[in-house]
């Protein structure tokens, strides 16, 4: 492989807190698939996706949506992981340390975590989690979710959904703004 200053010239940029936060401020208003972590909307997805998951793929506009980026919750955190960027569409799967795991297994994976909303760390990055959902805690008391197909990925206030806990997310090195790459 060549190399360019002692450093493979494939190497990825690393993964950070900010850079999380800016790939979901980059998604919002776009639609939410179930089971999908930031690949191209298309025809072929939408088939295989309403095959491995039925009762999610009930609604009619779906083909409207054919050309956009798409995530679930957890598909939020895959899809800065496993790209290289925002609007990077073909996702490297379980790349850069990031399984593949559902919103509740992946609070699970997290070893430093919290139940109570009211001590978790005010640091932009950190994962907000309910029952089977998870959201990224962006700042100002805002999280960025993708909410449900109705919904898409939208900014919330994190005083107006029941989050239940808070995780540090264990494949990004959290930073300081002006330190983001």
């Amino acid at each position: 492989m060549a190399k360019l200053l002692g450093k493979p010239a494939t190497q990825k940029p690393r993964k950070t807190n900010i850079g999380l936060v800016e790939y979901c401020e980059a998604q919002l208003g776009r639609p939410y698939w179930y089971g999908t972590f930031g690949q191209k909307a298309s025809e072929h997805l939408y088939d295989a996706k309403r095959k491995q998951y039925p009762s999610y793929y009930t609604d009619t506009d779906f083909p409207r949506q054919y050309g956009q980026k798409v995530h679930d919750c957890i598909g939020l955190i895959k899809g800065y992981m496993w790209t290289d960027d925002a609007d990077d569409v073909r996702p490297v799967y379980c790349s850069n340390g990031m399984h593949d795991l559902s919103a509740d297994m992946f609070y699970q994976h997290c070893k430093r975590k919290g139940s109570d909303m009211k001590a978790m760390p005010d640091v932009p990055g950190i994962a907000v989690f309910m029952a089977g959902h998870v959201g990224v805690y962006v700042g100002n008391g805002e999280v960025i979710e993708a909410r449900g197909h109705r919904y898409g990925v939208v900014r919330t206030k994190l005083s107006e959904r029941p989050w239940k806990q808070w995780a540090w997310i264990e494949e990004i090195e959290y930073v300081n703004e002006n330190e983001k790459s």
